[in-house]
């Protein structure tokens, strides 16, 4: 681990505020990647400024570089066979019931990470777009496909950027200004994320991010919505970023609720046409 390596070279400039900070960061590695100063520092009663010292006698500029460092370690850490034996080791008898418990812990903590305000900037950055372009790769699809069909039955216009970089260019090549771009992605941003990002910024369009450890793109998202998937370098499910997405298509309905539940009862009417 990064900031075990980190701690004993620089052993000796160490204060004793600075081992029990870093004995928080070693006891809590997955939930540090989203820290700011305060998060460490708040629950230790110490000033903000004391994780900046700490920082600079591990030999960075500031905490933000130290957290950047830490996150990186983390997302390099260990592969998805060794994730999973992670998670069967701490559950070797019980699988269903350590997932469960797992999983209620991750989700009681998303509060922590995205307010009821984020998800009222978001959701009306959907309700005025013109389209909304959805992205994401590998298991983020799963979200993807998910947000596509609720939000087209809230009547958002919505077009999934999915399929070859080819593809994701024709989709992306009627983009406009006041449109959004809403993306998914988990541990490492994927290649053509970026790009995306771009012609978005470029055009005038809208971006946000669903994620649990991407916080440091370039360019940033408008929004950004992370929140941990668990803890540790184990097997982490979508469960959390998923009931992100719910809730932000019931915000959706509470805002918008003249469109949103119009387009679910025009819905109803004609699957009861078709079923005819």
């Amino acid at each position: 681990m990064l900031i075990t390596d980190l701690a004993k070279n620089r052993g000796s400039a160490l204060t004793a505020t600075d081992r029990r900070l870093v004995a928080v960061l070693q006891a809590r590695p997955a939930e540090a990647a989203f820290w700011n100063a305060a998060d460490l520092t708040d629950p230790l009663g110490l000033h903000q400024s004391a994780a900046t010292r700490l920082a600079q006698r591990l030999g960075f500029d500031g905490y933000p570089r130290l957290r950047d460092a830490l996150r990186q370690d983390y997302l390099a850490g260990s592969g998805p066979s060794q994730r999973i034996r992670g998670r069967l080791e701490r559950h070797p008898d019980d699988v269903l019931g350590g997932f469960v418990d797992d999983e209620i812990t991750a989700l009681a903590a998303l509060p922590q990470h995205i307010t009821q305000d984020d998800l009222d900037d978001l959701a009306a950055q959907t309700t005025a777009a013109g389209h909304v372009y959805l992205f994401g790769r590998g298991n983020a699809t799963v979200l993807i496909e998910l947000l596509e069909r609720r939000l087209r039955r809230s009547g958002i216009r919505v077009i999934v950027l999915d399929g070859p970089v080819r593809d994701v260019a024709e989709r992306l090549a009627s983009i406009e200004a006041g449109d959004l771009v809403l993306a998914c992605a988990f541990r490492r941003a994927p290649r053509d994320l970026v790009p995306v990002l771009e012609v978005a910024r470029e055009t005038g369009a809208h971006t946000a991010l669903i994620t649990d450890t991407l916080l440091s793109l370039s360019p940033q998202p408008d929004v950004v919505l992370a929140a941990p998937r668990g803890g540790g370098d184990e097997f982490l499910s979508l469960t959390v970023p998923m009931a992100i997405a719910n809730a932000l298509v019931l915000t959706i309905a509470r805002q918008a609720p003249d469109r949103a539940l119009w387009s679910l009862d025009r819905l109803e009417s004609l699957l009861e046409r078709f079923d005819r």
